[in-house]
């Protein structure tokens, strides 16, 4: 798809921004002289990211599922920067195991924050845009959003009505003849952020640790390829993509080859613990980007 005409920068919003990934990501549209807004459940958090960042950054709690507070998210960057042209949707949880030890509020917990909340901000970031002249919308997505992945079938689940979402979302826009708005979803591997800090010592967080275990700044490169070339989907990285993908459209190969694949991430797992300066702490079972 063609990226929108090329203009002067002004507002961004970045969900789950106050650590990790999304703290890095808004630090990027910072640099490229977005004034950009840190938004995240956890205020203090979100407060000490923004001053951190600087005059082009302000922080606001916002819990991406509550569409009330997305929309207000929304008006407050309009009104500050006078346009939205950039909103990530990044926050996100994990809960990892089989799923039948997960309770009913742990799977609506991730539905929500994941799925609904990525449907809250791209909702949102649209109405703005479609009467200001575009934008782009990007999704931090997951290669869990591609195929199956054992211990951590409710964020999975998650990650595919992204996907699904995200894509049909963008169809409807190309139906409707509007040409200048962009979603592009991205699907790491699994990254080195809090969200995997405690989960050296569970074996249902295997899968993310038996590639390459990615850096935030990995992520964050991807992010910028398709802020300049908008892609509907980028996996990082591409080779486990085509992997996921592979295992996706031959369902019975790609469920062989998972203990392999999982028992790889345990010899990971067991490696890195071992190197650890500091005794482990106790594996949460849920954890924020």
């Amino acid at each position: 798809m063609s990226a929108p005409e090329h203009r002067w920068p002004a507002g961004a919003v970045v969900t789950g921004a106050g650590r990790g990934l999304g703290r890095q990501i808004a630090e990027l549209l910072v640099k490229r002289q977005y004034q950009v807004l840190v938004t995240d459940v956890d205020g203090d958090a979100a407060e000490t990211a923004a001053a951190e960042l600087g005059e082009r950054a302000q922080a606001m709690v916002v819990d991406v599922r509550d569409e009330a507070a997305v929309l207000a998210a929304r008006d407050r960057v309009v009104e500050w920067a006078g346009r939205l042209d950039v909103w990530v949707n990044n926050a996100g949880v994990l809960f990892t195991g089989p799923v039948w030890e997960h309770d009913e509020q742990q799977r609506r917990l991730t539905l929500e924050v994941n799925a609904l909340g990525t449907m809250n901000g791209t909702l949102a970031a649209v109405d703005a845009m479609r009467s200001s002249g575009g934008g782009h919308v990007v999704n931090i997505a997951s290669l869990a959003g591609i195929s199956a992945v054992p211990g951590e079938s409710v964020y999975a689940a998650s990650k595919h009505a992204v996907m699904g979402f995200s894509l049909s979302t963008i169809a409807d826009l190309r139906a409707a003849k509007v040409k200048d708005i962009d979603i592009s979803c991205i699907c790491p591997d699994g990254i080195w952020t809090p969200m995997l800090h405690d989960k050296l010592d569970d074996p249902g967080a295997a899968l993310s640790f038996s590639g390459k275990l990615l850096q935030p700044e990995d992520v964050v490169e991807a992010v910028a390829k398709v802020l300049d070339n908008p892609r509907l989907v980028t996996a990082v990285p591409g080779w486990r993509g085509a992997v996921c993908r592979l295992g996706d459209v031959f369902p019975s190969v790609g469920m062989a080859a998972l203990p392999l694949v999982t028992a790889q991430g345990r010899r990971v797992q067991k490696k890195m613990l071992k190197k650890r300066a500091v005794s482990p702490r106790r594996s949460r079972r849920g954890a924020g980007r």
